[in-house]
């Protein structure tokens, strides 16, 4: 009898996975508990915790490319490939025991005058990461690789690039065993003493099944009517988007149940995909998480991370309601009808939601209720807030599954154990990667330093400034735009920001409008061309084109260009939480809805008066968004909800139903 070579392709891989996941669930415990020594003690510091954890979440991210099936290097065959890996643990056991005997010596007796073993862990631990770097993120890595050459041969460059340039060694230490800096630096240790703590609350939401509970309520509640099936995509994406922090993880979570409905009903493929991609970028805005932005930049300010989550929401909710009132009238077009969605056959698709899946959620949001109360009322510092309420999730969501499961009490145990499992596998499968990509920033920052570039960066902007306040803007934007065509949001914001803040807060543009108009790039980057992972999940879910998703997904979104820049005329928006907030709240989502109406509504058949008129709804957008804030603003704003409602009635009078 023939074998079959895909059935042995999965019986190995199957076998891989059996073989190597114990390894990889012992890693994770490991850093689990030394992440929890610290939280629980803060004994040693961030410092100590990120020489420990950082080589930790390096050996995870090398054990899962084999429970995943994916070995870090095909052509070699299986066998060289775990002896690679073993090479690499190694190198990341022997790093730790080395790191933490010889902490204080190298913090405070060698800093600056590295011995021989100081310097071959700084060659190994630097050589990983590039491995890491050059495997999973290119880009990053070939600029890395630009910036040490140009550290080192800064000779070489002409007119104000030009320097001396620095020592091989001098660029291999200063970007690891310095600490200061470097793969164990500012940025690596946000990531292990603040990060991971909220990342424990979202893998216990993952483990218990309270993810797949919020997605199935807000869909079995919202797509009962035909013409609510789109907001499917838009509430779910807001729901997960609190738990996730990623724009292509809320597109996988919620796309699995969104976009085959959406089809079911009527939608094209393409269509279904862009709705899911738009919305789930709200995955990257909506607080605690803010795509770990949120983190770094109260690290930035020296402000508490609370502040930055109550500014934070402001912007996220503007957004669902760009993008809610877009994807409505954007796919009107596709509805065949109002009324009940049973007769499209979508029954088979929406999943019933127990009461189970209502109290988990109910239960979900409670704890996010919870999280703000300590850090906002009881000023409790984030990494305590978010260990406390990932405890309090894990009780809860143990009793209840104990008490709602049917079984023995032996079957209860087993059932408990799995959620607990996959718990550390989904804190496991999000941290790791973070983890070593602030390490590679923490690296690239540091090269910006030790060459020097940054500072003539910022002397650049500075000139730019000098001639307008405007351009510097900008350059800013295109600065932003230009790193997000390659590299993920944080990192986009992060290297944005270093570079673009310091000239921008020179110039009289107030810290938070800064730093919220750079986070607002580092997620329009997510769905620009070339890369974008939203749309790269939501094309393979919907099975349209990748690029033509990418590129609809933008056109749905286009609203949202507009509070990128109108926060710095309503920049009360982000200075101070309050009354004053709420109402730059309610005018900023009035405005950039009637921008959404005027870009996507359609007013008449013939095209002529349908553009002329829809161009004036969007001159009076930029009235509202653009205009000095005064009476004037206020006013218009009445035409503005009066022209929102008109050009729903109408669009929906207008649209003709497209054939599938």
């Amino acid at each position: 009898m023939e074998k079959n070579p895909v059935q042995d392709k999965k019986h190995s891989r199957t076998q891989m996975r059996k073989f190597f996941m114990p390894f990889y669930l012992l890693a994770t415990l490991v850093y689990l508990g030394f992440s929890l020594h610290y939280f629980t003690t803060g004994l040693g510091g961030t410092t100590l915790l990120a020489v420990t954890v950082v080589p930790i979440a390096y050996v995870m991210w090398v054990l899962n490319s084999f429970v995943i099936g994916q070995v870090p290097y095909p052509r070699l065959g299986l066998k060289l490939n775990i002896v690679i890996a073993a090479l690499y643990i190694a190198m990341c056991i022997f790093s730790i025991i080395y790191m933490r005997l010889e902490f204080d010596e190298l913090i405070y007796d060698r800093a600056g005058f590295f011995n021989t073993p100081d310097k071959i862990v700084a060659v190994m631990m630097l050589g990983l990461v590039l491995e890491y770097t050059r495997r999973e993120h290119d880009i990053l890595f070939y600029l890395i690789l630009f910036l040490m050459l140009y550290s080192v041969y800064g000779w070489v460059f002409p007119g104000i690039f030009n320097h001396p340039g620095v020592s091989w060694m001098r660029v291999i230490t200063s970007s690891s065993v310095e600490i200061s800096l470097g793969l164990f630096g500012t940025y690596a240790q946000i990531g292990v003493g603040v990060i991971a703590a909220f990342f424990m609350f979202l893998g216990v939401a993952q483990g218990f099944g309270v993810q797949e509970s919020i997605v199935k309520t807000f869909t079995g509640i919202f797509a009962k009517r035909i013409t609510l099936i789109p907001q499917t995509a838009v509430v779910t994406s807001m729901a997960i988007a609190t738990c996730s922090g990623s724009g292509a993880a809320n597109a996988a979570i919620t796309g699995q149940y969104t976009i085959p409905l959406m089809k079911r009903a009527g939608f094209p493929a393409l269509h279904a995909g862009a709705v899911e991609a738009s919305a789930s970028l709200g995955g990257l805005l909506m607080p605690p998480v803010m795509a770990i932005a949120g983190f770094l930049m109260a690290d930035f300010m020296g402000v508490t991370y609370f502040e930055v989550i109550a500014r934070g929401f402001g912007p996220a909710l503007i957004f669902f309601g760009i993008i809610s009132i877009s994807v409505y009238l954007f796919t009107a077009r596709f509805v065949r009808g109002k009324g009940s969605s049973k007769d499209l056959g979508t029954e088979s698709i929406i999943e019933r939601f127990s009461k189970m899946d209502v109290l988990n959620t109910a239960i979900f949001f409670a704890f996010i209720g919870v999280l703000i109360f300590l850090m906002g009322v009881l000023w409790y510092d984030a990494s305590t807030a978010a260990l406390y309420i990932a405890v309090g999730l894990i009780i809860t969501g143990s009793i209840l599954r104990m008490y709602h499961h049917t079984g023995t009490i032996s079957d209860k145990v087993k059932e408990w154990l799995r959620c607990l499992l996959r718990s550390v596998e989904g804190f496991a499968s999000v941290t790791a990667p973070l983890v070593l990509l602030l390490a590679m920033l923490g690296v690239m920052i540091n090269l910006f330093v030790v060459s020097g570039w940054m500072i003539k960066l910022m002397g650049l902007l500075a000139t730019v400034g000098d001639y307008n306040v405007i351009a510097l803007i900008a350059v800013g934007f295109l600065i932003g735009v230009f790193l997000g065509l390659g590299i993920p949001p944080s990192a986009c914001y992060l290297l944005s920001a270093v570079i673009v803040i310091p000239p921008m807060t020179r110039f009289g543009i107030n810290p938070w409008v800064a730093h919220f108009f750079l986070f607002f790039i580092a997620v329009i980057s997510e769905y620009s061309p070339p890369t974008s992972l939203v749309a790269a999940v939501a094309s393979r879910i919907s099975g349209a084109s990748f690029m033509k998703t990418m590129m609809v997904t933008l056109q749905i979104s286009l609203p949202f260009f507009f509070l990128t820049f109108a926060i710095f005329n309503w920049d009360i928006l982000l200075l101070k939480p309050g009354l004053l907030q709420l109402a730059a709240l309610g005018v900023l989502t009035i405005g950039c809805c009637t921008a959404a109406a005027g870009i996507h509504g359609r007013l008449f058949e013939r095209k002529i008066y349908d553009l002329s008129s829809r161009f004036l709804i969007i001159l009076l957008a930029l009235f509202i968004l653009f205009y000095p804030k005064g009476m004037l603003s206020g006013l218009a704003l009445i035409p503005a909800v009066v022209m929102i409602f008109l050009v729903i009635l109408r669009t929906e009078k207008a649209s003709v139903p497209a054939i599938a």
